[in-house]
């Protein structure tokens, strides 16, 4: 494959990474006088993407290494990469005119040209740093906006293809692993207190998807009438209860008579590691008491970067991959073969 490509988030090294996975700044853009890209012709995307490729010369000089990928010229496995990686949505990376995606090697920059905006300008970076990824995304805009002009509106703000995203066309995402919560059946409930203060809760894919391997991602409701910095609070303080109402659970799990926890997390290993076939759903339901185990200290050879790692190669973002016609058959095949490998060795230590 030769795409060079290392996401930073996979590292496992930032703030709580014990239940932060990353956090991932969006901004939708649009330019001015063009038509939406549902609306638009194949002109029409061709020219929004022309420009937004010469615009690319003023984040050269302030992110080195960064470049355009035209998706038509990428093979499927690393169309497949793209998803895998949460760089690129399987809507993205469907050939079509107009579709580019411009991105730094470590992936903590990646712009989708022409999805359901003009521009989806994105950020991601390990653990939770949801001010950091605002601040990489506004300057990333700023860069953009010395050569494009937006459409935007003095009333609404910037306006784009979904209401939702009116206004800042700002969206924080906090991805994080609320597996203690779900062992003890209190995810629900956890969950609802998070609905109340306006933030959004949405599975591993996003909007429209469930929490598969209790993977969550939190993000805000409203763009509009807010300022960034109010946006990024908000996300913040919901993840930060989160991840005290997750940890205070996993303090449980610990001291539960018996070591259940324990015991549960070693079946779990014990079948992935002897499995010959494994479903995307099936591996992460195993994987997610696994993982939760790891983060707590409690697997001999393994941390958070390894299973981040899994994420990508078990080829789970094909589990939302709807349009997208890759060899679903072929990747059932390898991925019992791929965790075995990685999980190789690996043994649950009792507390």
């Amino acid at each position: 494959m030769k795409l060079d490509l290392r996401p930073g988030w996979i590292s496992g090294e930032g703030p709580e990474n014990d239940v932060v996975v990353s956090t991932r700044a969006r901004l939708a853009r649009n330019l001015a006088e063009k038509a939406f890209p549902a609306k638009a012709s194949r002109d029409d995307l061709i020219e929004v993407a022309d420009l937004v490729r010469e615009s690319v010369k003023h984040l050269e000089g302030r992110f080195p290494g960064i470049r355009v990928l035209d998706v038509e010229t990428l093979g499927e496995a690393e169309r497949e990469y793209l998803v895998d990686a949460h760089v690129a949505s399987y809507e993205q990376v469907e050939p079509r005119d107009g579709s580019i995606i411009i991105l730094n090697s470590e992936g903590s920059i990646a712009i989708m040209v022409n999805e359901e905006d003009h521009l989806r300008i994105q950020t991601i970076l390990a653990g939770l740093q949801p001010a950091s990824v605002w601040r990489l995304a506004d300057e990333v805009d700023d860069c953009l906006a010395q050569a494009l002009l937006y459409e935007y509106s003095d009333k609404y703000g910037y306006l784009t293809a979904s209401l939702s995203n009116v206004g800042t066309g700002l969206r924080i995402s906090v991805m994080l692993h609320l597996a203690g919560l779900a062992t003890l059946e209190r995810l629900a409930r956890t969950l609802r207190a998070a609905h109340e203060l306006g933030i959004s809760v949405r599975g591993l894919f996003g909007e429209g998807t469930s929490g598969h391997g209790d993977f969550y991602q939190v993000s805000n409701e409203v763009t509009l009438g807010l300022p960034e910095s109010e946006i990024v609070y908000r996300v913040r303080g919901v993840a930060e209860y989160l991840i005290g109402e997750e940890r205070r659970a996993r303090e449980e799990l610990v001291a539960e008579p018996g070591a259940k926890f324990a015991q549960k997390a070693a079946e779990c290993l014990d079948t992935l590691q002897r499995a010959k076939e494994l479903g995307a759903a099936d591996a992460l339901g195993l994987l997610s008491p696994v993982r939760l185990a790891a983060s707590m200290g409690m697997v001999k050879g393994a941390n958070v970067r390894l299973f981040n790692e899994l994420l990508i190669k078990m080829g789970i973002g094909r589990m939302s991959a709807r349009k997208v016609s890759w060899d679903a058959v072929k990747m059932e095949m390898t991925r019992a073969p791929k965790i075995k490998n990685q999980l190789k060795g690996l043994e649950i230590l009792e507390r």
